[in-house]
Formats: C-alpha cells, structure tokens, sequence
C-alpha cells in the first residue's frame, strides 16, 4: 500500500514502559491550524533479539 503521505517523514523511537518493558514507536509530527500534533503509526513491544541489538 502506498504511503498516503509521503512529504512528511516517519520518526521512530525505543523506549521502555514502567514495567521494564522495551516498545517501538512510530510516529509522524503533522501541522493542523498552526499546532504541531503527534500522529501514532505504530506501537509494539519488542522481540529479545531487537533488544540485545539495541543494548549493544
């Protein structure tokens, strides 16, 4: 499926949940009447191998 907005990029981010959790994130920034707004893309927890990548 093609992406339906391809001018904004994609950021994404690794970050852990209080429960020690590790989760990959993302998301994109869009502008809507002059307020920059956070749009989710995804979310999910991470596989032990992204883990002990990420850890190195």
């Amino acid at each position: 499926m093609a992406d339906p907005y391809p001018g904004e990029p994609r950021m994404r981010a690794i970050g852990r949940t209080e429960a020690g959790r590790y989760v990959f994130l993302v998301f994109m920034f869009r502008t809507i009447s002059n307020q920059t707004r956070l749009r989710p893309i995804s979310a999910r927890y991470m596989h032990q191998k992204e883990i002990d990548h990420y850890e190195q």
